[in-house]
């Protein structure tokens, strides 16, 4: 299985514009529940959030200029960089295998005097927990390190590297204990199957890059 890393379009240098994210600045309480879904709670049996609208650092008249499957966040909206999603994304996304724990909130989008059906994806809370850290490789200064069993092990070493350093670890293959189409890659980094990637593709949904990863990933069931 191939792995792919995943990632928002976010330029477009030949239309001299910005792409528009989504405010939910007149959602009801839409602070209260943003800023605890960006704490990585999972809340459940959360009302409809209605309704967000697309705002960019560009002229407002320009907001509205392109609508993908796939935006950012801006203003009031959880912290960590969730995706805003279209409803056929997140219908296909439910056809594969996601990392857990991640989670859907409905929302409506305001686009041009139209409600549109839309959700805050939040991401897979606990990534670093699918990492084989003993048949993973990766290296500090050329060699491998080694010894490391678990993420928080890895996350303390990281650390105390960093503080010393100034260093960053170089990684060459990350090694998943489960299979997932969707997963978080090294640096927080959106990494998804070739099945999901051509899925993508097929459906010709709009705002996804496709790029390789510079590290291999493997499936530890499929070594």
């Amino acid at each position: 299985m191939k792995y792919f890393k995943l990632e928002m379009e976010r330029r477009f240098p030949e239309q001299d514009k910005v792409l528009g994210h989504a405010n939910g600045q007149y959602v009801p309480n839409g602070k209260m529940y943003f800023d605890k879904i960006g704490k990585r709670e999972i809340l459940l049996n959360t009302p409809i959030f209605d309704y967000f609208h697309l705002q960019s650092y560009g002229p407002e008249n320009e907001w509205e200029w392109r609508l993908q499957d796939v935006h950012g966040g801006i203003g009031v909206y959880p912290r960590g960089g969730y995706w805003y999603i279209s409803n056929d994304f997140k219908i296909l996304l439910e056809n594969f295998k996601i990392a857990p724990s991640y989670h859907f909130y409905e929302t409506r989008l305001l686009y041009q005097d139209k409600k549109l059906v839309y959700w805050i994806f939040q991401f897979p809370t606990n990534p670093l927990e699918n990492y084989n850290y003993k048949k993973s490789e990766y290296y500090l200064d050329g060699e491998r390190v080694t010894g490391l069993k678990n993420a928080d092990e890895y996350d303390a070493y990281d650390y105390d590297v960093w503080k010393k350093t100034k260093k960053k670890i170089e990684w060459k293959k990350l090694v998943l204990q489960d299979n997932y189409d969707f997963s978080i890659g090294i640096d927080g980094s959106k990494i998804v199957s070739e099945n999901l990637k051509n899925a993508i593709e097929k459906m010709q949904l709009k705002g996804f890059i496709f790029s390789e990863l510079d590290y291999e990933v493997v499936v530890e069931s499929l070594i």
